[in-house]
C-alpha cells in the first residue's frame, strides 16, 4: 500500500457579481437605516447576481479561475463537489459544471449542507483523494465550489433577513502539495434545530385527490422565501463553531499523538454570517480581531456556503500565518470545521 501523501489546496478562484446593493438602496425598500444595519449585522454592501449571471456562471468562472491558478490539467480532476443550497433543480450544478470545463469523467455531484456546505465538500473531495491514493495509487485533482444565489430565496420586504445575504462563488481545486496539507477535517449536523433556519415547500406539492391525480398549489411565486429566527440562532451557531474548532484541533492530535491548541492557530475564516457571531467566535478562542476573517460580512454579506472561500481570495497577501482553521455553521444546523497548514 502507497505511503500516505499530503493533501491540500493547489489553486484558488472565486467570482462576485458586479451588481452592488448597499444599505442606501435598502433603506429605500424596507423600514430600515444604514446604522440599524451596521451595529446589528456590520454588513454594508453585498453582491447581487444581474439578469446576464446565474449560478452555474458564477460556479464556471470561480472554477475556471481555480484551475488556472492550480496550473492543471482539468482532465486530471476526478471528483467535483459544490456546497449549494439555492440550486433547485436537476441536473446537479456540478454536472453542468463539469461540462462548461470539459472534463470528461469525474464523479460530480452536489452538496446541501447549509452555510457549511463548503467544508463538507472539501471533506468529500479530501477522503475521495485520499482513497484512490491508498488504494490505487493514483493522484488526482478535485474541485470543491461554494457557491449561492441567496438574493433567489430572500423577501426583499423583509428587513430581518435582506439585509444579510448576498451571491457569490469561490473554488478551491484540491490535490497532493509538498506543503500547506489539509491536517483535519470535521462535520455534523444537528437536526434537533432543523426548524430555525429553513427554505420549505419548494418541491413538496400535496397530492390532493388520489382519483384525478390532482395537486395542491402552495401560490404563484416561483421560489419559497428563507425563514430564520435570528436571536435563537445566533445561540446555537456561536457554541457549535467554537466547539467545532476545538474538536478538529482534538481530532488531530489524536491522530498524530500531538498537542496543538487554540494558541498554535494563526488565522481563523468563520462562515461570514454576520460580524457580532464572527466577533464572538474569535472573542470565544482568544484571538485578536486581526487573526479572524471579518471583511467578507462586511463587503459582501452572507454569501453562505461561499463564504469562506471567497474569504480565501479577498485575503491573500493581507496575513503571514502558518496554521489556519476553517469553520462554518447553517441550516441542518450542519457545521464543521477543516484545520491546515499554510503552504510554504
Amino acid at each position: 500500500m502507497p505511503e500516505r501523501i499530503k493533501i491540500g489546496y493547489v489553486g484558488l478562484g472565486r467570482y462576485l457579481p458586479e451588481n452592488i446593493l448597499t444599505n442606501a438602496r435598502l433603506e429605500q425598500m424596507v423600514d430600515t437605516s444604514d446604522e440599524w444595519i451596521i451595529q446589528r449585522t456590520g454588513i454594508r454592501t453585498r453582491c447581487i447576481m444581474g439578469p446576464d449571471e446565474s449560478l452555474e456562471s458564477m460556479a464556471v468562472a470561480a472554477a475556471r479561475q481555480a484551475v488556472d491558478n492550480a496550473g492543471i490539467d482539468v482532465r486530471d480532476i476526478s471528483v467535483i463537489r459544490i456546497g449549494v443550497n439555492t440550486h433547485m433543480r436537476f441536473p446537479s450544478l456540478s454536472a453542468l459544471v463539469q461540462e462548461a470545463l470539459g472534463i470528461p469523467d469525474a464523479s460530480a455531484a452536489d452538496v446541501s449542507a447549509g452555510c457549511a456546505s463548503f467544508i463538507f465538500s472539501v471533506e468529500d473531495v479530501f477522503n475521495r483523494l485520499n482513497f484512490e491514493w491508498m488504494a490505487y495509487g493514483r493522484k488526482s485533482y478535485g474541485l470543491a465550489i461554494g457557491i449561492e444565489g441567496m438574493s433567489i430565496v430572500t423577501d426583499y420586504h423583509d428587513r430581518s433577513t435582506c439585509v444579510l445575504f448576498g451571491d457569490g462563488a469561490g473554488a478551491a481545486v484540491i490535490g497532493p502539495v509538498e506543503s500547506g496539507e489539509i491536517m483535519a477535517i470535521y462535520t455534523r449536523t444537528q437536526g434537533k434545530y432543523a426548524e430555525l433556519l429553513l427554505l420549505d415547500k419548494f418541491m413538496h406539492v400535496p397530492l390532493s385527490d388520489p382519483q384525478e391525480m390532482s395537486f395542491q398549489r402552495l401560490d404563484s411565486t416561483n421560489y419559497p422565501y428563507l425563514s430564520m429566527e435570528g436571536p435563537k440562532v445566533f445561540v446555537v451557531a456561536v457554541r457549535t463553531m467554537v466547539s467545532d474548532v476545538r474538536t478538529v484541533i482534538g481530532k488531530y492530535n489524536r491522530a498524530n499523538d500531538e498537542r496543538l491548541t487554540e494558541a498554535d492557530i494563526d488565522y481563523v475564516y468563520p462562515h461570514q454570517a454576520n460580524l457580532r457571531i464572527v466577533t464572538a467566535v474569535g472573542e470565544a478562542l482568544k484571538l485578536p480581531p486581526e487573526q479572524v476573517y471579518s471583511d467578507g460580512v462586511k463587503n459582501y454579506g452572507n454569501t453562505s456556503a461561499a463564504s469562506i472561500p471567497i474569504g480565501y481570495i479577498d485575503n491573500l497577501g493581507k496575513h503571514q500565518s502558518n496554521t489556519e482553521v476553517d469553520v462554518a455553521f447553517g441550516a441542518g444546523f450542519a457545521s464543521g470545521a477543516i484545520l491546515r497548514k499554510v503552504a510554504g
